[in-house]
């Protein structure tokens, strides 16, 4: 597996297969995933599963190929996109890249040599963005204040007010919380320490809550979006204490009552085979006995995310675990939670986490 997932959608078939077989994907750490002959086949394939580089025509029978970015838009899908287009249409393309909806484009015929230097820059956009992610950032002085402060005892690992929530301690999850919050506003924690630990605590929540009970009642809206843009540290606590009792109320039901036979036994065999190496949406479906394109819709429906986030969610979840571990190296942990390409595994959990894995194991290791 390479590091970078790229889908290609033109209605010329010379074009696509040109595009698949003749451009050097590996040489520049990219993989072709999939190809569609239209927007809405593409959008379809795109709205279930994470790519990062679009090549798309402009001009395209049932969607054409702006259509297709703002249909992405639309449902918070935003890879770059690199529109192919023809001179009747030159002006159209540079007016959507003013717009910033699209990357750059390339006219017909292709040339290679200036397909090469578009795409070698569009993955240097890919990584900096997966570089510049929105987590709070913190200096060394923070981490090891937080560090000492949780080994002393002052404020609650989020791990601790976690496991309460999961054994329905509500009482005991808040009381933690409470201490906590008391504790670092008192002695003046940063609004980056808050809003960290506060991101930290709500995205682990969020996987006991999909794990435990397949259930999307927490996932209100993007907990690291909603608190970057709060200015008001008492909005972020209010938002984290409203997280604790919701996540709280759904792990108390007795059973899973929001969800569909399919996608309850999809979730099943995910949380069981999340390893797996072969692990798709395609096989998925074939054990399912339902077809991709239903499983995918109905998935997100359900679930309030795609099928190829959970599946990374609870990788990194269990990555997260493995990482405590010293003598376990990253690519030995990457290959035990599914991923064959470590490069990949590395971009994906720090776009999960804010940390490499290099950065989180040792992290990890200063809090033991």
């Amino acid at each position: 597996m390479s590091n970078i997932r790229v889908y290609i959608v033109d209605d010329e078939d010379i074009v696509r297969e040109g595009l698949t077989e003749y451009v050097p994907w590996y040489d520049y750490g990219m993989e072709v995933v999939g190809t569609a002959e239209n927007g809405q086949k593409a959008f379809d394939f795109l709205s279930c599963n994470e790519v990062d580089l679009v090549i798309s025509d402009i001009y395209m029978p049932h969607v054409d190929g702006l259509e297709l970015v703002e249909k992405l838009k639309s449902i918070n899908k935003n890879p770059i996109v690199i529109l192919i287009s023809g001179h009747s249409d030159f002006d159209y393309a540079q007016r959507a890249i003013k717009t910033k909806m699209v990357f750059e484009y390339i006219l017909k015929p292709i040339n290679f040599e200036e397909l090469d230097k578009v795409i070698s820059a569009a993955k240097e956009k890919i990584l900096s963005q997966t570089a510049n992610n929105d987590f709070p950032l913190l200096t060394n002085e923070e981490w090891r204040k937080l560090a000492a402060d949780e080994k002393n005892n002052e404020i609650a690992k989020q791990s601790q007010i976690i496991n309460e929530i999961k054994l329905c301690q509500l009482e005991n999850a808040q009381q933690l919380f409470s201490k906590t919050w008391g504790f670092m506003v008192k002695n003046s924690y940063s609004n980056s320490m808050i809003a960290r630990y506060s991101i930290e605590l709500i995205m682990g929540i969020i996987e006991l809550v999909l794990e435990q009970r397949n259930s999307r009642d927490v996932l209100l809206e993007d907990p690291i979006q909603y608190i970057r843009s709060r200015h008001d540290i008492n909005e972020i606590k209010t938002y984290t204490e409203k997280m604790i009792v919701t996540s709280y109320e759904v792990i108390s039901r007795k059973e899973n009552k929001d969800l569909s036979p399919v996608i309850n036994v999809a979730l099943d065999y995910i949380n069981e085979n999340y390893n797996n190496h072969e692990q798709s949406l395609n096989s998925l479906a074939d054990k399912l006995n339902v077809s991709p394109n239903y499983l995918c819709l109905r998935f997100k429906e359900e679930t309030g995310i795609n099928y190829t986030k959970y599946l990374n969610s609870l990788r990194v979840k269990h990555a997260k675990e493995l990482l405590k571990d010293v003598r376990l190296k990253v690519y030995m942990i990457s290959d035990m939670v599914g991923f064959e390409d470590t490069r990949y595994f590395s971009r994906i959990f720090r776009s999960y986490t804010g940390y490499t894995p290099t950065e989180y194991q040792k992290k990890e290791a200063t809090r033991q």
